[in-house]
């Protein structure tokens, strides 16, 4: 499995909502923070970003806005601070004329968390449709925006599937660079990312490292943002979470593969960092799909 389609099939849960935006005159809006990305495809207008850690930012018609890890930010006819905008919420959609047109998309993480492909990747990522001039990238874009504009039948189902193809195209375009963050660490990642299926442990990655276990593992935390330990944790039960989705194997079977004695300790383990037990997580996941 590559970076891209790993970073993609590991970290989605849950349904896309998307929406189309129209404002006209003096307006400013604010999106909350979620447990996810956020995309924006700006079609009509030039208006202001704004994610309260730098100064607002002008967009223009065919920019694609990713912030893979959805932090708060909002939108404005000018330059304006986030604190003062108002909630998306409580906005009623323009019906009159307009002057801009934003399709905005929530796209959620498996409980917030997002894949170190991501963590190279600035706070907000502009990737201009017409600069860009990839053909596939302008047409999966359109795809989502007719989707967010209609509520035909299946739209519950290809949203989702537009979305995953949009973000694949966009970490095709600006793909991660955190790799090239810290060598060592990310020597580490790859050896996981090549051999997904071995039971790896913080002694053997600080081996693959270079570096002394207690070196690697601060270095590890402050690159990824857990320790070793909790990281290969969390990505043996991703692989779980990923098996229960797209494949018909039996829990004993998928408890073995991951390394665990008895498809009991992978149940309890599973429950632990999902919330939920293993065979509902497969029936809710199999429902909207």
């Amino acid at each position: 499995m590559d970076k891209i389609t790993e970073a993609v099939a590991t970290t989605r849960a849950g349904r896309a909502v998307a929406t189309r935006n129209r404002f006209a005159g003096e307006w400013s809006t604010r999106f909350p923070e979620i447990n996810g990305s956020a995309l924006h495809i700006v079609r009509r207008g030039a208006p202001w970003l704004s994610t309260g850690r730098r100064a607002p930012v002008p967009t223009k018609p065919g920019d694609v806005v990713f912030l893979p890890f959805g932090p708060p930010h909002g939108f404005s006819h000018a330059p304006a601070p986030l604190s003062g905008m108002p909630p998306v919420e409580t906005r009623l959609p323009h019906s009159g004329p307009y002057d801009i047109e934003v399709v905005s998309c929530c796209y959620h993480l498996d409980r917030g968390r997002v894949h170190e492909s991501f963590r190279g990747l600035p706070e907000a990522v502009t990737v201009n449709l017409d600069e860009q001039g990839d053909p596939a990238l302008r047409a999966v874009a359109d795809l989502l925006v007719e989707h967010a504009a209609g509520d035909g039948p299946g739209r519950d189902i290809a949203l989702p599937a537009v979305v995953d193809l949009l973000l694949v195209h966009l970490l095709r375009v600006r793909p991660g660079d955190g790799e090239t963050v810290d060598p060592p660490i990310a020597r580490a990642l790859r050896a996981v990312r090549d051999d997904p299926h071995k039971a790896w442990t913080a002694a053997q990655l600080s081996g693959v490292a270079g570096l002394s276990r207690a070196v690697f593992a601060r270095r590890f935390t402050a690159a990824i943002g857990e320790p070793p330990g909790a990281y290969l944790l969390k990505r043996r039960l991703d692989q779980g979470a990923q098996l229960l989705r797209y494949t018909e194997l039996p829990l004993a079977a998928i408890a073995a593969r991951l390394g665990y004695a008895t498809e009991f300790s992978f149940a309890a383990a599973f429950r632990r960092e999902f919330g939920i037990a293993p065979g509902r997580f497969r029936r809710r996941e199999r429902a909207v799909s």
